[in-house]
């Protein structure tokens, strides 16, 4: 390579994939896509459904090979509201590879082959390396309408944000595209969202896109056929908003549901690494008895009187279902809020507010200021997520910002993902009166008498536990049995529950040609979440080894083996990995049953879960009313559409403010995936207490209406005539981080991507109110006649 010469260029054409793995019930979608990765470059195919045949994909790729002149290929399941679950990557050598003919490549770990195409490598010479960062900034302090106040720090944070973005990344002046004022009507913003973002073709799958605005925000009336719970829906307020357009019609602000549909587009044609930073107002009222003397009286809201049209930006939905656009979010990859990461100024009641900078001594945005103050304080973006951004923000009077979104533990402005954890490793904190405090409790099974040690070194000497001596729902104290210093950042893992209810009951159905022993599975491991027990009448599960990579699972569990939930086969290729394996389904089991046993609250009478099958197209999807609420007795039962499409609903008839979070539990992979869970800790509770009998419901609608669009379908494979799976409600008065339940299929927590996938609980409450319901959700299919 010559000393000027930076990259070189190779074209590769992913032909095909196909797979042999055995078919698993799963009762909704679930995707492949293949990532072609260099020291520079993350590429990705769009995502297929599926390979059990072959599936044919046809696409090229250019990509820029540095000095190591090799590239890995990955296959990755991508499941909704769920990250990328890698299934087997192999590593490839181009220099080493036969070109413009077919090449057959089997994935370890996974029996899947893809089939690629190395095409004649050109020589491209480059004057450095290319910049993978593009920004849309808008920044509105002047207003049209003398009916809406003008601000005054709004087109200087933009200017900052530019400056930032532009100086860390060094980010060429074409990549960003600069709203100011008069140049930010309502159509230039729109316009240039998608000359400069979805239609850009110098964006790349997996380029860094940051989307900025500084302005009036405003709620309004919305039209009769839109879903939103309240009768209203959130806007931003363009330069010209109130006044009229070219064709003499009234200009009105920029939905949100606008918005949504754009990065919906956008993230399907160039990928999900986008972050979306507003400060702008939500919405609500605020009172203040007096405020600091750097805060200026200038609020970023506005009310508006006019209601929206129906039709508005009607075409822009019409144009994303015709041949040859971007495809709409019905055909897209990305659901709900995996889309982008969305950092706000302040929650849904509050409103943002200007200030004085302490740098410069000019108008600015309290959130803006204090945002920019942490970026350039934090040393390589890509080991701080966007989840602890928010928690380095400084404290800003009557505004908590919010960190929104499936990728909100992705690095800052990266496309990776901070893994979680290994094991239940929590922080552990010194309190004043010298013991200590890990932000873990009985909701993840820790008793008093429950021993933790130093994640780093999990086989220590007795001495060096840590024991349980206080416990509430999402905390626990401990005492170390010998007094001894902790390292800063110490992390510790439970090393034995002291608590049999946590633990599944494991019989081993005896076999003499294919033994399997108590030994091969009680392996020294963090996070146990299972016993071997003597007798099948004592146990949870009973396990044979049918082959040397397959295991039988028969559950006898009372919640799974009264359902329609037959055995299980799983392919398990080593002995030593059937602990892990197991260690995930007793996690499943040990959630699937969690309740509070003091029933403080009832499922129907205080708290209400419904489930709908909705009618209408994308973004006007509604309950359909032939069929009411499907959730009977407790129990859901419905024969198998596969173009139906179904929507949950909340409802909060209770006089508590609660914090509510539905899981989905499916038997036949041991999977557990969240559909909604708070956004935020600094967030009001999504669900205020009902005020008076004759009040409505606080409600919050999963799958239709304006909390998500995203409606869900379930299948189920062929062969199998019924299904069941366990929708798992649980609610509280206070916020906890119950994301950590989630965890992957169990066969794959044996190739490191999903081993206990517990997380740090990041926030210590007191215990509250709070319960837990699972609902059962059984799919019929018509048998032949």
């Amino acid at each position: 390579m010559d000393s000027d010469e930076k990259l070189r260029t190779i074209e590769l054409t992913v032909l095909r994939a196909e797979g042999s793995r055995r078919p698993t019930v799963c009762s909704w979608f679930s995707k492949l896509h293949i990532e072609i990765r260099t020291d520079n470059w993350v590429l990705r195919t769009t995502t297929i459904r599926g390979i059990s045949s072959p599936a044919v994909l046809g696409q090229t790729f250019q990509l820029e090979l540095a000095d190591s002149r090799e590239f890995s290929l990955s296959v990755y399941k991508k499941r909704p509201f769920k990250r990328p679950i890698a299934m087997g990557t192999a590593t490839v050598a181009v220099d080493l590879e036969a070109h413009d003919q077919d090449i057959v490549k089997t994935l370890p770990s996974s029996n899947i082959s893809v089939t690629y195409r190395l095409h004649q490598p050109g020589r491209v010479v480059a004057n450095g390396p290319r910049c993978c960062v593009f920004a849309l900034i808008v920044g509105i302090d002047k207003y049209a309408s003398s009916t809406i106040p003008n601000l005054r720090g709004c087109v200087n944070d933009a200017q900052t944000m530019r400056a930032f973005l532009t100086n860390r990344f060094h980010i060429p002046e074409k990549q960003v595209a600069f709203l100011a004022n008069e140049e930010a009507t309502r159509d230039a913003i729109l316009r240039t969202f998608r000359t400069h973002l979805i239609e850009n073709p110098d964006i790349e799958n997996g380029d860094t896109m940051i989307i900025y605005y500084a302005g009036h925000g405003s709620r309004v009336k919305a039209p009769d056929s839109w879903p939103s719970t309240d009768d209203k829906i959130e806007t931003f307020v363009p330069h010209d908003e109130r006044g009229k357009d070219v064709q003499g019609e009234l200009v009105h602000g920029i939905p949100d549901r606008t918005i949504g549909l754009l990065l919906s587009q956008l993230a399907t044609a160039k990928g999900n690494n986008i972050t979306v930073i507003l400060d702008c107002c939500h919405s609500g009222s605020l009172t203040r008895v007096s405020d600091p003397p750097n805060i200026l009286p200038i609020l970023r809201y506005v009310d508006t009187p006019t209601p929206i049209p129906e039709h508005l930006d009607q075409e822009l939905w019409a144009s994303s279902r015709m041949p040859g656009t971007v495809p709409s979010p019905l055909d897209t990859s990305y659901e709900l809020m995996d889309s982008h990461t969305l950092l706000a100024a302040c929650r849904y009641q509050q409103r943002a507010r200007e200030c004085i900078s302490t740098i410069t001594g000019s108008p600015c945005g309290f959130f803006t200021d204090g945002l920019v103050r942490a970026l350039r304080g934090i040393g390589p973006l890509n080991r701080v997520t966007y989840a602890e951004l928010l928690d380095m923000l400084p404290t800003l009077p009557d505004q908590d910002p919010q960190c929104e979104g499936a990728n909100k533990r992705r690095f800052i402005f990266q496309g990776g993902m901070c893994e979680p954890a290994e094991s239940l490793s929590c922080a552990v904190r010194v309190k004043e009166d010298g013991t200590l405090k890990v932000d873990v409790g009985s909701m993840f099974g820790v008793v008093v008498g429950t021993q933790f040690v130093s994640e780093k070194d999990p086989q220590t000497d007795p001495d060096r536990v840590f024991v349980a001596v206080s416990v509430d729902l999402n905390s626990a104290i401990l005492m170390a049995r010998v007094p001894q210093v902790l390292p800063t950042g110490t992390r510790l893992v439970v090393a034995h529950w002291k608590n049999e209810a946590a633990m599944m009951k494991v019989y081993i159905q005896p076999d003499e040609d294919l033994p399997l022993s108590a030994s091969d599975l009680l392996v020294p491991r963090t996070t146990p979440r299972f016993l071997v027990v003597d007798s099948r009448d004592t146990a949870d599960l009973v396990i044979k080894r049918t082959s040397k990579e397959e295991i039988t699972l028969t559950r006898l569990d009372a919640h799974l083996a009264r359902y329609d939930t037959p055995d299980v086969l799983l392919n398990v290729p080593a002995i030593a990995h059937i602990p892990y394996v197991l260690d995930s389904i007793g996690r499943f089991n040990y959630f699937l049953a969690k309740h509070n046993t003091q029933d403080v609250l009832d499922l129907g009478r205080d708290v209400q879960l419904e489930m709908h099958r909705l009618t209408g197209e994308f973004g006007f999807r509604v309950p359909d009313t032939e069929f009411g609420n499907m959730v009977v007795d407790g129990e859901v039962r419905f024969q198998l559409d596969p173009e139906a499409k179904y929507g949950f609903a909340i409802c909060n008839y209770s006089k508590y403010d609660l914090f509510p979070y539905l899981f989905y539990f499916d038997p036949a992979t041991y999977s557990i995936d969240a559909w909604y869970l708070p956004e935020s800790k600094t967030m009001a509770a999504p669900l205020p207490a009902r005020g008076d009998s004759d009040a409505p419901p606080a409600q919050i609608t999963i799958g239709y209406g304006t909390g998500s669009v995203y409606a869900f379908q379930f299948v189920v494979p062929d062969g199998i005539n019924k299904d069941t799976g366990f929708l798992k409600l649980f609610v509280s008065t206070k916020y906890l981080d119950l994301q950590s339940i989630e965890q992957v299929a169990a066969v794959d927590a044996i190739i490191g991507q999903g081993r206990g996938q517990e997380g740090e609980q990041r926030l210590a409450i007191d215990e509250g109110v709070w319960g837990g319901w699972d609902v059962p959700i059984t799919i019929v299919v018509e048998e032949d006649s």
